[in-house]
């Protein structure tokens, strides 16, 4: 008797990428949970649906089920891929430069220039912990923040929350033991959350590592609905304080248990344009390997009726005029036509307008994102005058936008626990300012004539 076995999790996340049924006989849907990898969640341990009562866990079935029910006659959006893929099928796009390219631009722009602090805070209103001069307080952070790639850190998790929807930085403390025991015990930042010098270092965790253990889906009213408590981390339970997540790009309620309660990634996003942009580059470059075909017009009936015997010429039948003409034409394709008397032409596909097909599927790819095509592509604008300076304003305005959204959140986080581990508490005067990604350049000062 052959032993059941369960399908491989590359499988079982392509099956619910596409919604094709399950091995059991049900059916994956986009409004099914997230089902993370074998040792992510350990083995005999089943997560809880919600932190609410039973009747939440019955109402979330019947969300699904309406939920499922009002997109049945719209499968079009799910057929675009507009669901959640997965981390490999995420992870393989990743691999391509044209879904990479982006996502790398937007994390090294938004680092480039970094941060600058300052602090107004006189001397007789710090605590008594707190370096009393603000120059040795901004020495002794931007020291700190030297020693835990802070920088690095965040270029990395927002790389990672670009290219997976969801980026994660995990608090290593001293003092807590790597296991559930520990890691799934509450971190508050304050002076008693936080002991003195217990700051062991900072990590980024790719999400499919990750999973939620459990989350309130009982009330909206509650500060915490559709907001996970504590996360799996390959086997350890993690409390949501000791995790600083980043989702650039967030989704719906209904969608946050497909999603890993992460958002759609941007390279999700750019599959369609990146498709069309692969196919748009094909196909003119099949048309550029082919602009012209020799065109051989021969007598079809008499040269199919030539015999094939090794006593026959092979320039007498059809297929030996056609390889004759292809190597005395260098190779070139040919198209064979039936006449009366042979005779030979070329015919050549017209290449004008290529180009601008090209380019405009670059265009329809580079508009997702927002980036300008010569920070993209490195492709500069053609014409008298012509330049991208406005473009790059406008995307360095953008990136600022993403930055106070997405960036600031964690900064706030991870200098409050920096300050805490340094002196015990906290400056309330201190202050995180971004530097204008824009700089004026120098004008060449005329030299005075002698």
């Amino acid at each position: 008797m052959n032993k059941k076995t369960s399908p491989h999790w590359l499988t079982r996340l392509w099956r619910a990428a596409h919604h094709l049924p399950a091995a059991d006989g049900g059916c994956a849907t986009t409004f099914s949970s997230y089902q993370p990898p074998p040792g992510v969640v350990p083995k005999g341990y089943e997560r809880p649906t919600s932190l609410g009562t039973d009747s939440a866990t019955t109402s979330m079935t019947d969300i699904s089920s309406w939920a499922m029910a009002q997109t049945a006659t719209q499968p079009s959006w799910i057929a675009d891929g507009l669901g959640f893929l997965g981390y490999p099928t995420l992870a393989q796009m990743a691999q391509r430069a044209e879904f990479r390219k982006p996502c790398d631009v937007i994390a090294r722009e938004a680092t480039r220039e970094w941060i600058s602090l300052s602090t107004h805070n006189p001397a007789d209103h710090t605590a008594p912990a707190i370096p009393s001069d603000p120059a040795a307080r901004l020495h002794a952070l931007e020291v700190e923040m030297k020693r835990l790639n802070i920088r690095e850190l965040l270029h990395q998790q927002i790389l990672d929350s670009l290219l997976y929807g969801i980026g994660h930085i995990w608090l290593n403390m001293a003092d807590t033991p790597r296991t559930t025991y520990g890691q799934t015990l509450p971190l508050p930042l304050t002076p008693n959350g936080v002991r003195k010098g217990t700051l062991a270092g900072l990590k980024t965790i790719e999400p499919v590592w990750t999973t939620p253990n459990a989350y309130n889906a009982d009330s909206p009213l509650q500060d915490d609905y559709y907001r996970p408590r504590n996360w799996w981390v390959q086997g350890c339970l993690v409390h949501r304080d000791r995790l600083i997540s980043m989702v650039p790009y967030g989704v719906s309620d209904l969608f946050k248990p497909s999603f890993n309660f992460g958002g759609m990634s941007l390279t999700q996003q750019l599959r369609p344009y990146v498709h069309n942009f692969l196919r748009t580059r094909n196909s003119i470059s099949n048309i550029t390997a082919n602009f012209s075909k020799l065109v051989l017009k021969t007598d079809m009936g008499g040269l199919m009726a030539t015999g094939t015997g090794e006593e026959a010429d092979p320039t007498t039948s059809i297929t030996g005029r056609a390889s004759f003409m292809q190597k005395i034409s260098e190779g070139q394709d040919i198209i064979v036509a039936d006449r009366q008397n042979e005779d030979v032409s070329i015919v050549a596909t017209p290449l004008a307008g290529l180009a601008d097909l090209q380019a405009q599927s670059m265009e329809a790819m580079a508009s997702i994102p927002g980036i300008p095509l010569v920070k993209l592509f490195g492709i500069t604008p053609n014409g008298l005058n012509a330049s991208s300076a406005g473009e790059i304003r406008v995307f360095y305005d953008e990136i600022a936008a993403f930055q106070e959204a997405h960036m600031r959140p964690v900064l706030n986080r991870l200098l409050t626990l920096l300050q805490l581990n340094l002196w015990g508490e906290t400056d309330p005067a201190l202050e995180i300012s971004f530097n204008p990604l824009w700089q004026q350049t120098t004008q060449p000062q005329p030299s005075e004539a002698s």
